[in-house]
């Protein structure tokens, strides 16, 4: 329980009512947020943007996906705003569990429903967030996998993925929050 609590806090504001706030981020570990743009093409341009760290490296992965790396650290955000399907938010974040059984060291941290604001006019975000942890080789890796429905629908409309060390789950879940809010999509 006190590690549900704990992943789940690190995920800032957008999981209300639980207790167990996980370590303070370590100095020298801020990062400078601006807008970012992802999905572009050189004929009709960026389908997406949102407030995501400055100096994180992208790199494009198809229709509607785009990876930011830290080059410096392994961490990183994952968005993918053309899901194959659209399963409501709740639904998305089961079948993410249920893909990820067999996983080396894999602990569901949680499953948390919920709203939040958008800063882009997106909103209300409906939101169903997946946080657990995996063995990669000797290290243990802390990732969040949120599903968003935007104006108030429960349809997944966007995955946004975050991962890296564990000792960076608080600053995770603040890039996390801050792509959430932020996260806007060409019409």
């Amino acid at each position: 329980m006190k590690r549900l609590m704990a992943g789940l806090a690190a995920l800032g504001t957008t999981v209300v009512a639980l207790a167990g706030a996980a370590p303070a981020v370590a100095a020298g570990n801020s990062l400078a947020f601006g807008s970012r743009y992802f999905d572009c093409d050189p004929e009709y341009g960026c389908h997406g943007s949102a407030v995501l760290p400055k100096s994180w490296k992208y790199t494009g992965l198809g229709n509607g996906e785009g990876r930011f790396t830290d080059t410096s650290v392994p961490r990183m955000i994952r968005i993918d705003t053309d899901l194959d399907s659209h399963p409501g938010t709740a639904t998305a974040a089961l079948n993410k569990q249920k893909a990820l059984k067999g996983t080396p060291g894999l602990k569901i941290i949680g499953l948390q429903n919920g709203t939040m604001k958008s800063t882009m006019q997106q909103g209300p975000l409906r939101i169903s967030t997946l946080v657990y942890t995996y063995r990669s080789g000797s290290q243990t890796r802390w990732v969040a996998t949120r599903y968003i429905g935007f104006h108030g629908d429960k349809t997944a409309s966007a995955e946004v993925t975050v991962g890296g060390r564990v000792q960076d789950r608080t600053l995770l879940g603040t890039v996390l929050t801050k792509a959430t809010e932020s996260l806007a999509m060409a019409g």
